[in-house]
């Protein structure tokens, strides 16, 4: 089983959630016996799209598919209220923990934002056949292109995959909605670039994904099979006309999503 890993990305909210949906709903269409994507949480919560958070969050999967299903560094109150060897005890299934200590213990384990439940799902998957990796957001307006290229390095030097959209996901959503190099004229182009925010809280980016596929945060399983989907061989086709390659994708419009797509042996 290969486990593609997202992380986390670098926009807004919305953004995360869209993209979040949009590989989950993927799932659908896979043979699961041989490919599944995993959607990371982060321990830390949704508010945490920071680079080196997303890298922190692939290391926490590392570790927790390494053996450690509950971190070794903990806060110092929990561990005052628990000891090592109740710990251990907790993780070896011990039977003289009552089911009231183990229900308290993992309430606990979640108040630090440790799932135990999560982590031992994690564990599960076949740890020699992963395939991890990480999808950002450009953000420029949030992020210098000196950390993203920190980002870069560390996932090469790591082994990880790195797939970026400048400006952000919801430009990779556009694609499967229209041909976007032709629609758009050079200045509007730029505005998509750039990808201010307006009156309505919503980017230039994801306003031209949401007059076209008229939904919100959350893409659901039939927006997905009726738009998304389909839309895939044209949305990597469009693709092509922007940049896809490092480092021109850090100052250019474009997206390297469709290596991920390739690297899963992923067909319509």
């Amino acid at each position: 089983m290969i486990s593609a890993v997202k992380l986390s990305d670098l926009c807004g909210q919305s953004v995360r959630r869209r993209a979040a949906y949009s590989f989950q709903n993927l799932n659908d269409y896979l043979d699961t016996q041989l490919i599944q994507i995993e959607v990371l949480r982060h321990r830390r919560g949704d508010g945490y799209s920071d680079p080196k958070y997303v890298i922190e969050l692939l290391e926490e999967y590392i570790d927790v598919r390494q053996g450690d299903l509950i971190p070794k560094e903990l806060p110092k109150a929990f561990t005052e209220k628990y000891s090592k060897d109740f710990i251990q005890e907790y993780i070896a299934g011990d039977s003289r923990l009552t089911k009231k200590e183990r229900k308290q213990f993992s309430e606990d384990l979640i108040k630090i934002g440790i799932d135990i439940k999560y982590r031992q799902y994690l564990q599960a998957f076949r740890k020699d056949e992963d395939y991890c990796a990480i999808v950002l957001d450009r953000d420029r307006g949030s992020h210098s292109k000196q950390l993203m290229q920190e980002c870069l390095d560390k996932c090469n030097q790591e082994g990880y995959g790195c797939f970026v959209t400048n400006p952000c996901f919801e430009f990779w959503l556009l694609l499967h909605l229209c041909d976007v190099k032709s629609e758009f004229s050079p200045e509007e182009l730029e505005e998509l670039y750039s990808n201010q925010t307006n009156s309505n809280r919503h980017t230039k980016v994801s306003c031209e994904v949401s007059k076209r596929a008229h939904h919100a945060k959350t893409i659901t399983s039939d927006k997905f099979r009726k738009l998304y989907y389909p839309g895939i061989p044209q949305a990597i086709k469009n693709a092509e006309s922007f940049s896809g390659s490092f480092p021109e994708l850090f100052d250019h419009l474009g997206t390297n999503l469709p290596k991920l797509l390739d690297i899963l042996e992923f067909h319509v």
